[in-house]
Parts: C-alpha cells; structure tokens; sequence
C-alpha cells in the first residue's frame, strides 16, 4: 500500500508526477513522464518525434480518500532537435473533494535533453487554486563519471548533488524498452526529470510486464502490433520505507509511444487515455 497522504500534500506530488509522465518512465513521471513520425537518426534510437492527447479521469478509489473525482486533459509533444529532445507537456486537471470543493492545476513544462546525456535543462509554469502560480526552471550538467550538480533558478544558491548513475528521462525511457526486449524484468535508476529541489530527483524501481498483442491500427503510421506493460515505482532518494511516492504504469509501444497509463497514489488513482496522436517533422539539420 503506498501512502495516503493528506490533500494539499497529495497536490503538491501531483504536480511532479502527472508532469513529465509520458517521459518520466518517462517520461513516465515521472515522467510520466512519457512518440511519432519516422525514425530519428543518429543517437535517437528506436524513439520517434509526436504530439499526444490524453483525457484523464478517477481510476480506484480507496473509501477513505478525499478525492471523489478527476477530470482532466494533458496533450505532451516529444520533438527532434539536431543534438537533442525537446519535451512540452500541458495539462489541466480538475480535483473534487470532499468537503464538496474543487482544486484545479494548470501546467506548462518543457524541457531539454542532449543526446550525449550529460545536460538537461527544464522550464515550468504551474497555477493552481491551491498554491497560486509559480514559474522556475533549472540546468544539469553531469561529468564525464555521470556525477553532476543541478541548479534551479528559484533558489540559485542551493545546488543539488547528483549521483554517479543519474539519468535523465528520455535516456531512461531508451534503457527500459533496450531491457525489456532483451527479456529482463527488473530496471533500477536515479532519473532527474525536473521539478522543485526536493523532488526533481528520484530513485525509480521499474517492472517490465509481459508484451501484450493489441493493434493499434486506429494509431495509423504510429501504431505497432502491442505493448509493455511497465510499472515504475518512484521514491525519494531520502526515504526510509519500501513504499514509494507513487507508481506509474505504463501501456508502452516500442517506438515509446505511450497507449495510456494510470498514476497510483494508494488511496486513489488517475487513468489516462489516449485520444489521438499526430506526428511532428524532425527540424532540418545541417
């Protein structure tokens, strides 16, 4: 059972987990943190440039949650650049509660990833009626060991130490499908997908489901024949249970294009759809 926490709480972990979920496996959030057109060249991998449109809603419910119901909607491009991705996640989601309330989030977040895997920067617009607007952003620049520092622009005097197995998401997105064709289960990994100084790094636990034949051919030229099926736990770097912030689960094609995934919190969960897909150009590079 993960944590129940109380509701502003629980608002402030959705922030960081719906934001990035198809990137934050990617993703999954993480990063969620997590794509289209033909293949990118190079460095790419077997991932594709899209935009993707997701409707969200209440998945389970636990008796004693205080959220009675979730109305929402995310759209996430994942785009080619000549030496990197860019990510843009929007999102609205809608909250009723039960002390008959209603708390709503608005989202911006872009960000960028190099190929070389040592830089990532991040920018993020947030409202919501809970916490009022907030705009920050922030920069990583990992060694050559992998051991970097992150810098954010809301508190620029505090640097956050980075571990020698960082990651960032759509690195970590290309491992968890390499690895789940290669048969293995069990994926682990300190993934940095931006966000506030307490929570932009986390420490994933991923299981990899077994394949699952469905054609996606209302996708077009973006479906495949199926999907993984890819759980990933998120948790602190600091914490001290085996029960992590939330889990993730993921409907993966091997291209990364995400099907649909669900956020669990324990005592409530959030579904997401996807409605349709477009595929974006790669920029021309010369």
């Amino acid at each position: 059972m993960l944590k129940k926490p109380h509701h502003l709480g629980c608002m402030k972990i959705l922030y960081h987990s719906i934001r990035g979920t198809v990137v934050a496996a990617v993703a999954l959030g993480g990063s969620l943190a997590i794509c289209t057109s033909a293949l990118a060249a190079g460095a790419s991998g077997p991932l594709v440039a899209h935009k993707a449109f997701y409707e969200m809603e209440m998945g389970d419910n636990a008796q004693n949650s205080q959220i009675l119901s979730v109305m929402g909607r995310s759209v996430f491009a994942m785009e080619r650049d000549c030496t990197g991705w860019r990510s843009v996640e929007d999102y609205m989601i809608q909250f009723v509660i039960d002390n008959g309330g209603a708390d709503r989030v608005l989202s911006h977040f872009e960000s960028w990833e190099a190929d070389s895997g040592d830089k990532y920067s991040f920018d993020i617009t947030e409202e919501s009626s809970f916490e009022g607007r907030k705009d920050f952003g922030g920069f990583v620049q990992l060694n050559m060991d992998s051991a970097g520092e992150a810098v954010f622009t809301m508190t620029p005097e505090n640097v956050v130490d980075l571990p020698t197995d960082t990651v960032f998401p759509v690195q970590h997105v290309r491992h968890i499908l390499a690895e789940a064709e290669a048969g293995e289960k069990m994926i682990s990994a300190n993934v940095f997908t931006g966000a506030e100084p307490d929570s932009a790094l986390m420490r994933t636990s991923t299981v990899v489901g077994g394949w699952r034949d469905a054609p996606g051919d209302e996708l077009g030229q973006l479906g495949e024949d199926g999907y993984w099926q890819i759980n990933v736990a998120y948790f602190k770097p600091s914490a001290t249970t085996s029960e992590p912030e939330y889990v993730i689960m993921f409907e993966m094609q091997r291209n990364g294009l995400v099907r649909g995934y669900e956020i669990d919190y324990g005592d409530f969960s959030i579904e997401a759809s996807l409605t349709s897909v477009e595929p974006v150009e790669p920029k021309s590079c010369s």
